[in-house]
């Protein structure tokens, strides 16, 4: 691989005038704006440490993914949302590692569904009246660049560590939060109308359950995928298997449920054909299995049953959500609403909550139709085949429930669209495709 030589290319002399220059706005920006002179000032630092160690920029990116940037600053920077700009300030500090690491474009079917989905809605879709080509340009850019994440050609010891940061992700939010409630800057737990008290952390609990189900899910694999790491990925099984339990999140709890049976199944099967050591995990994770459950069923039941609704159990407003989005996408079922229009289809009949209808198959089917909804998700069956192709046999069980898993997440929660999700999904994915592979692919696949 390429390194290139930053320091080679500039002389002293523009050196000089970059600090000077650098100097002086930040010098007139704090006496005006001393917010945007802090942030301007963290970028530049984060750029220089970009250049100089690019992957010790990319586990920056990963560990800010830990925290929800709109409890740090809210609103807009620059006339752009906070969370469009953090996507692209985030782009923008991997590009180094993007020059130095190259391209593949081996798992790039998503990207290519994304653009397929923006000629759909210029082309195809019947527009609501609330929907503009801004929208739609927005709405592209936001979803597609988590699958740019997919991309990134990362070392195989690179891709090591970013593994096993993404697992620590759930902890990092929880240290977070207790700081950031200290600073009383967010509450460490949020507690509902029903009366239930769910850990949220530096996040909404929603969130860091999505992040806690990715560290549970990650952590299953490479058990199996990484010995030479177990102790690591069985303590990290067991906190982020709390954490999920402690954020009352019920949708992830059960698209794990399955992936939970088999883990039993198998460290039973191990255990009866004589290899004692599988006990010690197999007693542990039943204790903590039943400890958790029983801790949390009041919390459970609060949620499920407080309220009397419709449906025999409270799904908190999404059998009405989605009812109302089906029925709102019915006049263009073949080329949807356009990409984006979900986000301004919530007229106030529906709870403001509901930007989305959190369920990623009426999400997509409501803006590109039945065309760009299978799109989509054939496209990402491509990547999960891929990756599963390069997998040793042990792990393939495991992966194959994660992604059943996740894809049963997505009916009720926005798994594709929600920043705690979706990077950690996609630089996962990567990374177990990048490290997996036993020797590196042909230099002329690269692009740098």
């Amino acid at each position: 691989m390429t390194n290139f030589q930053w320091g080679s290319k500039l002389s002293v002399v523009p050196y000089g005038m970059l600090y000077l220059l650098s100097a002086l706005f930040l010098g007139a920006a704090v006496i005006f704006q001393p917010v945007i002179a802090v942030a301007v000032a963290l970028l530049i630092l984060l750029l220089v440490v970009s250049i100089s160690r690019p992957e010790l920029i990319s586990y920056f990116v990963l560990l800010t993914t830990a925290i929800s940037i709109n409890f740090l600053y809210s609103g807009s920077m620059f006339g752009v949302e906070i969370l469009s700009l953090y996507k692209l300030v985030i782009l923008m500090l991997l590009v180094p590692c993007i020059l130095v690491n190259g391209l593949k474009f081996k798992l790039s079917p998503p990207l290519w569904a994304m653009v397929a989905l923006v000629f759909i809605t210029f082309t195809l879709s019947i527009w609501l009246p609330e929907m503009s080509a801004s929208i739609a340009v927005k709405a592209f850019i936001g979803l597609s660049l988590p699958f740019f994440f997919l991309l990134v050609n990362w070392k195989k010891e690179v891709a090591e560590k970013q593994i096993r940061i993404i697992a620590l992700l759930p902890l990092v939010s929880v240290l977070a939060g207790v700081v950031m409630q200290a600073a009383h800057l967010h509450s460490f737990l949020a507690v509902e109308f029903t009366g239930a008290v769910r850990l949220q952390g530096a996040n909404i609990p929603a969130h860091l359950a999505m992040l806690a189900f990715m560290g549970v899910a990650i952590s299953f694999i490479e058990i199996k995928r990484s010995p030479q790491h177990i102790r690591f990925f069985y303590t990290m099984l067991a906190v982020n298997f709390l954490i999920l339990i402690a954020t009352g999140t019920r949708g992830p709890m059960l698209a794990l449920v399955l992936m939970v049976l088999y883990y039993f199944y198998d460290i039973s099967r191990q255990y009866l054909k004589g290899k004692s050591l599988y006990l010690i995990p197999l007693l542990g994770s039943a204790i903590l299995l039943g400890a958790a459950v029983y801790l949390q069923m009041d919390n459970l039941m609060k949620r499920s049953f407080e309220r009397t609704t419709d449906t025999a159990v409270d799904l908190s407003g999404r059998s009405e959500a989605w009812e109302y989005f089906l029925n709102k996408a019915e006049g263009s079922p073949l080329a949807g609403r356009g990409l984006g229009a979900v986000t301004v289809a919530n007229d106030g009949s529906l709870y403001k909550g509901f930007v989305v209808p959190h369920n990623e198959y009426i999400r997509f089917y409501f803006d590109g139709g039945y065309i760009g909804a299978v799109l989509l998700f054939i496209s990402l069956i491509a990547v999960f085949v891929l990756v599963y192709k390069v997998l040793a046999p042990p792990a393939k069980p495991y992966y194959l429930l994660f992604i059943a898993a996740f894809l049963i997440y997505s009916f009720s929660d926005n798994t594709l669209s929600t920043v705690q999700s979706i990077i950690p999904f996609c630089w996962y994915l990567n990374c177990l495709y990048r490290s997996s592979q036993r020797a590196d692919s042909p230099q002329k696949e690269v692009i740098r």
